[in-house]
């Protein structure tokens, strides 16, 4: 409860940050308009430049910047009360430095203002070409097909999956990936317009689709095989580091 209140205070403050300064400059109001009927040119000039800084102190105020608000609004009072109020150049001087840190008292425990934070950067695109972007998209469009050509397709998939985890794999695999999804698109093709299967279509899907999982399995082959040699070159560096 306590803590909720605390935060209520600190918003409301941030919001009436700069009011009190405010109120201060309201005198200057009035003694601007009779210096103008006086035609008092020192004395509106005076009231014209005090109104102008504390406008800007409010400003830097209201941004969080309590030292340049400060110093502002002591220049700005040591100005009005000199060229305005026609005090004393030591009085005036002494009154800007009384304004100046009576402000930075005041406002010394102040909360800091808030900071809108930058809008969000979008992400920035992947620079490397997705070598089976076009593959997966060809293969997608095929799901769909003939029912007779599934087997292949499945095998497909897998292939693209295994390729996936291993993009360092895919210079022959493409070259096998479009040799058959070329076959299947015009085989799906000819079957979509009625022409009639040859006996050799089963042989031929099931060697499409044992091509596949012999491709596969020869990725992970190598891809073990890599793996055992390294395994093998740290263990022997560390035997001769004496470290095993």
């Amino acid at each position: 409860m306590g803590t909720d209140l605390l935060e209520q205070f600190r918003l409301q403050f941030r919001q009436l940050r700069g009011a009190l300064l405010v109120l201060a400059a309201l005198p200057l109001v009035p003694a601007l308009l009779f210096n103008l009927i006086g035609g008092e040119e020192e004395r509106i000039l005076g009231t014209l430049l005090g109104l102008g800084l504390l406008a800007l102190g409010i400003r830097k105020l209201r941004r969080g910047r309590l030292r340049g608000a400060a110093l502002l609004v002591g220049a700005a009072t040591g100005i009005a009360a000199g060229m305005a109020g026609q005090v004393a150049p030591v009085a005036a001087v002494v009154f800007g430095v009384m304004a100046c840190f009576g402000t930075r008292l005041l406002y010394a425990n102040a909360p800091a203002a808030e900071v809108e934070p930058p809008p969000p950067q979008p992400p920035m695109p992947d620079p490397r070409p997705d070598p089976l972007a076009t593959p997966r998209a060809r293969l997608a469009a095929l799901d769909g097909a003939d029912a007779r050509l599934r087997p292949a397709l499945a095998a497909l998939h897998e292939l693209v999956a295994e390729l996936e985890r291993r993009p360092e794999a895919t210079g022959e695999a493409r070259r096998f990936l479009n040799l058959q999804l070329d076959g299947l698109e015009r085989i799906d093709a000819r079957l979509r317009q009625g022409a009639e299967p040859p006996e050799s279509l089963p042989q031929l899907v099931e060697d499409m689709a044992r091509g596949s999982a012999t491709l596969r399995d020869r990725i992970r082959a190598e891809e073990n095989a890599a793996l055992e040699i390294q395994v093998k070159v740290l263990a022997d560096r560390l035997r001769e580091e004496g470290y095993a």
